[in-house]
């Protein structure tokens, strides 16, 4: 055996030990589901799986594949004024997503000024659903002429088949899941919440008591577009539409992901790989098939990041105008998009300092960062309008402003919310242990392990993306892995929930398909290949016991009614069916730590937004009998309190409690509370866990 040889047989054995160690410890922590998958699969097709319901899904799949050809005739228009150069080696899977990507971002603006005009209607919907197939032409031109251009393809292997098949797979269950009614909480709370209120109201206003209405609802305007078109069909046809409007941006990530690996001469197989290793993630799969925005903010963001490079490597202007939009479009979808704008910043400043030109370059780069804030500026000057603050809800303490329902107090409990994902404890340690913790120990429903979990296959490709960096013959890895380091770096020291990490995955994605590419050592690198891919079956063995969790087949396909999927996921929906079916249609319902659930609930409501108690503890302690607390809740002109009180009369875990008063006094007032919740002659329906009290 030559030197060469056996130092490629230890390299091989190193990796095998690093990986195969960080797939038992990411396996031992996945009892509740990737452990569980056989018995949780064992449940899946449970009862009838097909009915006439089913027409509703299909109708709402149908209205969503409009939509996506409406992004695309509009993004066909707008790109003719922004055409790029086109290189040989370019790829035309990218260039369509970013045809599509562009579309989209122009049509959320367009629903912003709908709102406007009220015409958040029926008709509004249909007529820019036409116009958009309309527009659609130049872009089938385009198609035609993209084929003739298209390489000869590698031949495809066995296992090319089977890592497409395993991407196919994670893409199917997301897509299932998106049509299923919504049980996401941030969904229920406001990503399908404000959409059915705002056509309910003809326009973007703010919600009263909703303090997520005066957020940046970008993402949210294609679901009203959805929620409409789908509509026209039925309700739930509706729903579905956006679901699986929410559902698009994944494949389209996706196929982001695949065209720039295959632009930077990645080989067809690793760059299945890179696609891979974005599919497999858990917390992908919860955003694309849970109605949230986080997935279409990672799209966004990494075609801004892939036009920066573009512009850095070829100095053509336009690519500037494509990272303005899609900035744009990200602003309007997440504030958090600021961490990446500072990223690109530093990157550029790094990248240009020793060029004659660099002022200029610098200059051209601050203007698409400010038109990128223009084109999302809307939703921020609504707010600023309404509030005094830009930020609001967020840091009230250093910019001041003010609206029904939230104050300095509520802003500052909200970042220590947020402050608590990934842990209280900010040792050291702990963040230096953060890339291990939200790739193994991660857990979904948990803020202090992140919120969700990454999967191993980023832990392990690590190294590789290391030794592509040492290598040096592919700056596209540097840059990439720089850009995903600082904004890491901004991610740690803020709010650490695992979603708003989403915009880096692809970016360190396709640096680590490079890497592995450009490796000399081949059985080294086979090596990778195979530990990376089966790090993603475990990856996408998660989400698959996630979606078995959810079990959306029957009510998908229609064989399960909408009312008997959410009473099986949610438990407290049966209090909601009775306030649907049996109280007076103007009946004001006092939602009290119900996860402001106002989707399902088809009555007038008053309900704090995350704090849900809070309104329940001031007037507590402002009030010295049952009586005196039933009349101050008369006053807010509730008829109805619904409540979960299984945790507020614990002494040790409620809420209500004021630690700064004796014992004495708050269990004289956790009787009150008690007393006025579970009061037995005006209750209508109560267990362990809720109870629904009418107000006399």
């Amino acid at each position: 055996m030559t030197a060469a040889a056996s130092k490629n047989k230890g390299t091989s054995v190193i990796v095998g030990i690093w990986a195969a160690a960080l797939l038992v410890v990411f396996v031992s922590f996945r009892s509740t589901d990737l452990l569980s998958l056989p018995k949780l699969l064992g449940h899946l097709g449970n009862g009838s799986l097909f009915g006439s319901a089913f027409l509703d899904s299909l109708v709402g799949a149908v209205a969503a594949g409009i939509i996506f050809a409406a992004w695309f005739g509009l993004g066909s228009i707008v790109s003719l004024f922004l055409r790029v150069e086109r290189r040989d080696g370019d790829s035309h899977i990218l260039e369509l997503a970013r045809t599509v990507g562009v579309g989209a971002v122009i049509w959320s603006i367009v629903w912003f000024f709908l709102s406007l005009a009220g015409l958040y209607s029926t008709a509004a919907a249909i007529a820019t659903t036409i116009i958009g197939i309309v527009c659609c032409v130049p872009g089938v031109a385009r198609l035609r002429s993209a084929r003739g251009e298209s390489r000869t393809p590698e031949s495809v292997s066995g296992t090319d088949r089977v890592v497409s098949g395993l991407i196919l797979f994670a893409l199917a269950i997301a897509f299932f899941a998106a049509l299923a009614p919504p049980i996401a909480k941030d969904t229920l709370l406001y990503h399908f919440a404000l959409p059915k209120a705002f056509i309910a109201q003809h326009g973007n206003a703010f919600v009263e008591g909703n303090i997520a209405s005066y957020l940046a609802l970008g993402g949210e305007m294609h679901f009203v577009w959805a929620m409409l078109l789908g509509g026209v069909y039925s309700v739930r046809a509706g729903e579905a539409a956006a679901g699986a409007v929410a559902f698009l941006f994944l494949p389209l990530l996706l196929a982001v992901v695949f065209g720039w690996a295959r632009e930077l001469q990645v080989s067809r197989r690793w760059s299945l790989v890179a696609v891979l290793l974005v599919a497999s993630i858990p917390t992908v799969f919860h955003s694309a098939s849970s109605g949230y925005t986080d997935v279409a903010l990672a799209f966004y963001a990494t075609l801004a990041v892939y036009s920066v490079t573009r512009w850095l490597n070829g100095s053509e202007a336009k690519h500037l105008a494509y990272v303005s939009i899609f900035l744009g479009g990200a602003l309007a979808i997440k504030l958090t998009t600021i961490f990446l704008i500072a990223a690109l910043a530093l990157v550029i400043l790094l990248r240009v300092r020793q060029e004659s030109s660099a002022g200029k370059r610098v200059s051209a780069a601050v203007l698409a960062f400010v038109l990128a804030g223009v084109l999302a500026s809307p939703w921020y000057l609504r707010t600023w309008t309404a509030t005094g603050s830009p930020l609001f809800p967020f840091y009230m303490s250093i910019w001041k402003g003010e609206a029904p329902g939230w104050d300095v107090e509520r802003s500052n409990l909200f970042q220590m919310m947020n402050a608590q994902y990934g842990g209280v404890d900010r040792a050291p340690i702990n963040y230096i242990w953060a890339p291990v913790r939200l790739s193994l120990a991660a857990q979904p429903e948990d803020a202090n392990l992140y919120d969700g979990v990454l999967g191993a296959a980023f832990l392990i490709g690590l190294p590789l993306l290391w030794f592509g960096i040492r290598r040096g013959n592919n700056p596209a890895i540097t840059m990439l892995a720089g850009i995903s380091v600082i904004y890491f770096l901004f991610w740690l020291f803020s709010s650490e929930q695992i979603r708003y990490l989403l915009p880096i995955v692809p970016l360190l994605a396709v640096a680590i398909a490079a890497s592995a590419d450009g490796s000399e050592e081949k059985s080294s690198e086979r090596a990778w290949y195979y530990l990376l891919a089966f790090a993603c079956v475990l990856g996408i063995g998660t989400s698959l016991a996630w979606f078995a969790l959810r079990s959306p087949l029957s009510v998908v396909l229609g064989g399960e009614s909408r009312d008997a999927y959410l009473a099986r996921q949610l438990d407290y929906y049966p209090y909601y069916t009775i306030l649907n079916t049996n109280t007076p249609a103007d009946a004001k319902v006092w939602l009290i730590n119900m996860r402001r659930d106002s989707y399902n609930l088809d009555r007038p409501y008053f309900s704090d937004y995350l704090f849900e108690d809070w309104t329940l503890r001031k007037m507590l302690w402002e009030s010295s009998s049952v009586d005196e607390l039933r009349a101050k809740a008369k006053s807010l002109g509730v008829s109805y309190v619904l409540t979960r009180h299984d945790f507020l009369f614990d002494y040790d875990r409620s809420t209500l409690v004021d630690d700064k008063k004796p014992r004495s006094e708050n269990e004289a007032k956790l009787r009150i509370a008690k007393e006025f919740i579970l009061d037995k002659a005006n209750t209508i329906q109560a267990d362990e866990k809720f109870s629904l009290i009418k107000v006399l």
